[in-house]
């Protein structure tokens, strides 16, 4: 039950913050309100851009990232929530209809998630076991994104310094990272342990770091966009502290990386994933927001990574939800608070700047590649319970091949090996139920 109500909350929370031009979650379509807010584009052909940049992510990457890995990735509700709410008139009976609808939407997703598994298992073959399989390398290679992240910005010596100082650390934690201090046992993560040792020589190299950018001095020019925003930090504080208490709870997360390390119960992994996350973003979420005037409602995910934070502390049940609102709901006031700070910090400091966008690069490149291999080793397992392993990875590679060479790619890069593994799922259980497997 607390799972549905806490669901509706964030789909109607969503909803209204889009339906009152305050906040979107699709970084791509934030810089469109600026035309609408200016009168230079009406509510019906915002509603329509919406539907049309972000209605693919949800079918192509959140739902089927959300079915894989077993718990729900924030895109699901967000990206629909920006639909639901412009879909609707920004006046009162059209906020009324968008907090309903967006709350629907959250049990919808609920109720879907909550009978995948049964659904699944009557068939005879429940592939979702070997469909959990594709995040299965996301987690394992994560950890090098830093190395990728310093190639980007100081060139591949220092990326391969960088690498080396990650492996080691890896390596040490893996032999010694496990500590007895009296009847406690104090088992370090090899991989959050490692990535955390490659962010901090990320960061120290980022520092260093000489660019020639110069700083556009934004925060002044759209002063404006800041009061304007600033002027709604309730509502971005109700919205951060449920995100953070659905995320304590493990029935939401920001990301295919984080969600799987919170499955496991490694809840300070996974926190320290959204908190290097959430550095990434702020570049791009700060500037667009200081920019439009609209801000995202997941804010940078700091949020979320608080909840988490609060997972890994072992609370008792009962006062778990709550701790996680209250530390979420606060992160988020804070981050509307210094939403200007932030903003005039990135002006005097591009290197930053230019960090997160390696850092978000650098995440979509292995994040991309991970799943990919991820959908290869599934594939294989789904099929070879009809005895045609093979056709599982041929399937993804074609899949692949003609997704990119395509003028207008059908999925994602992202999306590939989840979808691809899914729907082998599907011809597996066809294969089965007609008998075809005893020809092969």
């Amino acid at each position: 039950m607390f799972n549905y109500i806490i669901a509706a909350l964030i789909g109607a929370m969503s909803a209204v913050l889009a339906n009152r031009n305050i906040a979107v979650y699709n970084d791509g379509f934030r810089p469109v309100y600026t035309e609408y807010l200016n009168g230079n584009m009406d509510r019906k052909t915002l509603a329509t851009t919406s539907f049309a940049v972000s209605i693919g992510l949800v079918i192509g990457f959140a739902f089927t990232n959300s079915i894989a890995m077993g718990i729900v990735i924030i895109h699901t509700y967000l990206l629909m929530g920006d639909i639901i709410g412009t879909w609707f008139p920004d006046n009162k009976k059209g906020l009324i209809l968008s907090a309903i609808v967006g709350a629907l939407w959250g049990i919808a997703v609920v109720t879907f998630m909550s009978s995948i598994q049964a659904f699944f298992a009557m068939f005879p073959v429940n592939f979702l076991p070997q469909l959990a399989g594709v995040a299965d390398y996301v987690v394992a290679t994560f950890a090098v994104f830093p190395a990728l992240v310093v190639a980007y910005q100081n060139g591949v010596k220092k990326g391969i310094i960088t690498a080396i100082v990650t492996l080691v650390g890896y390596m040490l934690v893996a032999r010694f990272g496990v500590f007895q201090i009296g009847d406690f046992t104090l088992a370090l993560n090899a991989p959050g342990m490692a990535m955390l040792i490659g962010t901090i020589v990320m960061i120290v190299f980022a520092v260093k770091t000489k660019t020639d950018a110069q700083g556009a001095d934004l925060t002044n020019i759209f002063s404006a966009n800041i009061d304007v925003i600033k002027k709604n930090w309730f509502y971005f504080a109700i919205m951060g502290g449920l995100l953070a208490c659905a995320a304590s709870q493990c029935y939401l997360t920001t990301d295919v990386i984080s969600g799987p390390l919170a499955l496991k119960g490694s809840f300070a992994e996974a926190a320290l994933v959204a908190m290097v996350r959430a550095i990434g973003y702020i570049p791009l979420v700060y500037t667009t927001a200081i920019v439009t005037g609209v801000f995202s409602p997941a804010g940078s995910y700091f949020s979320i990574a608080g909840g988490l934070f609060v997972a890994a502390m072992g609370l008792s049940m009962p006062m778990e939800p709550i701790v996680a609102f209250l530390v979420g709901a606060l992160i988020m006031g804070l981050e509307i608070v210094l939403l200007g700070t932030i903003g005039s910090l990135l002006d005097k400091f591009p290197a930053l700047r230019e960090l997160g966008d390696h850092i978000r690069d650098a995440m979509s490149k292995i994040l991309e590649l991970a799943l990919l291999v991820g959908g290869f080793t599934s594939s294989f397992a789904i099929m070879n319970e009809v005895g045609l392993g093979s056709l599982g990875p041929m399937a993804v590679m074609i899949i692949w091949m003609l997704n990119k060479s395509a003028k207008k790619p059908m999925l994602i890069p992202l999306a590939v090996g989840p979808v691809v593994a899914i729907l082998l799922g599907i011809v597996a259980n066809l294969i089965k139920i007609l008998g075809l497997d005893a020809i092969v």
